[in-house]
C-alpha cells in the first residue's frame, strides 16, 4: 500500500524489501481522491505483512512512529518518532477534504506512502502530506491516513473497480438507461434501456455526477437496489454489483 501520488505518472513499479530484495509489481488500483494506491509483488513465495492496527482507538498523545525513504533511497528505512497531534483533522488538498491523523513525527519528501506504526509496531497510518512554510517556521505537523480508511479504500481496490454493467444518457431531465451490457447483473435482475433512474441505494440521482459517487462506494460482489421509473410506474430492481473485469470492452 502507497499514496497515489507516488505511483502518478509512473510506468512502471517495483518493491524493495529491507534484505535488498527487489520485486516487480503491478498496480492493482489507486483512488486520487484518497491518495491510495495498492501494488502486488511479484514473487514465487509469500511475502512477510505487517500487522494492521486499529486506528479507531488511537487517542491524542499516544507514541507513533514512521518509517520511509526520506529525500530517496540513500536513507532507506529511515524511523522517526513523535506522537499523535489529533484525531480526524479535516484537511483540503487540492479541492478535497481528506480526515487525517496528525502528527509531530518528521516527515520528508519520500516519506509519502510509508508506514505510521504504533508502539505495538502494528500499522495505524500511511503517512501522505507535511505542512511547510516558505520561512521554515512551520514544524512537527505532518499527516497520515488513519488505518480503517485505508483498508476500506483497498479493499474496495483489490476487489475490482464496481461496474454496474450499462451506459447512461441524460435527457430531458433525467437519467435513462442508454444500454445494457450482454452480461449485466442489473439487465438480469429486470432493468431495460429507457428506464430512468431515480436513485441508488436510496440516494437521489438527478444526473451523471450523483450515480458515479454512489457506484463509487460499491464493492463488487455486493447487492444493490435501483429504483426506477418505467412507463409511469416506479419498481425497485436488486442486483449484484460487477468489477470492470466482467466487461473488458466497455463499463459503467
Amino acid at each position: 500500500i502507497t499514496n497515489a501520488h507516488v505511483i502518478s505518472g509512473g510506468k512502471s513499479c517495483w518493491v524493495a524489501l529491507d534484505t535488498g530484495v527487489t520485486y516487480d509489481a503491478r498496480l492493482v488500483g489507486y483512488d486520487e481522491d484518497e491518495d491510495l494506491a495498492v501494488l502486488r509483488a511479484i514473487a514465487d513465495n509469500p511475502l512477510p505483512a505487517a500487522e494492521f492496527g486499529n486506528s479507531d482507538l488511537l487517542t491524542v498523545g499516544d507514541p507513533v512512529y514512521a518509517i520511509g525513504n526520506p529525500l530517496g533511497v540513500e536513507l532507506r528505512g529511515t524511523l522517526t518518532n513523535g506522537i499523535v497531534s489529533a484525531i480526524n483533522r479535516d484537511v483540503n488538498v487540492d479541492g478535497y477534504t481528506m480526515v487525517l491523523l496528525q502528527t509531530t513525527a518528521a516527515l520528508n519528501s519520500g516519506n509519502s506512502g510509508g508506514a505510521l506504526i504504533n508502539d505495538r509496531g502494528q500499522v495505524v497510518g500511511i503517512t501522505t502530506l507535511k505542512v511547510v512554510a516558505q520561512d521554515s517556521t512551520v514544524e512537527g505537523l505532518g499527516f497520515a491516513i488513519p488505518m480503517q480508511k485505508v483498508k476500506e479504500v483497498a479493499d474496495w481496490l483489490i476487489a475490482g473497480q464496481p461496474a454496474m454493467g450499462f451506459t447512461v444518457d441524460f435527457s430531458g431531465g433525467s437519467l435513462r438507461v442508454a444500454a445494457l451490457e450482454e452480461n449485466s447483473s442489473a439487465g438480469r435482475a429486470g432493468l431495460q434501456v429507457d428506464d430512468v433512474l431515480l436513485s441508488l441505494n436510496g440516494a437521489p440521482l438527478p444526473a451523471i455526477q450523483e450515480l458515479r459517487q454512489v457506484k463509487n462506494t460499491l464493492i463488487p460482489g455486493e447487492t444493490a437496489t435501483l429504483m426506477v421509473r418505467r412507463g409511469g410506474e416506479e419498481r425497485n430492481i436488486t442486483f449484484s454489483v460487477q468489477c470492470e473485469a466482467d466487461f473488458p470492452d466497455r463499463t459503467a
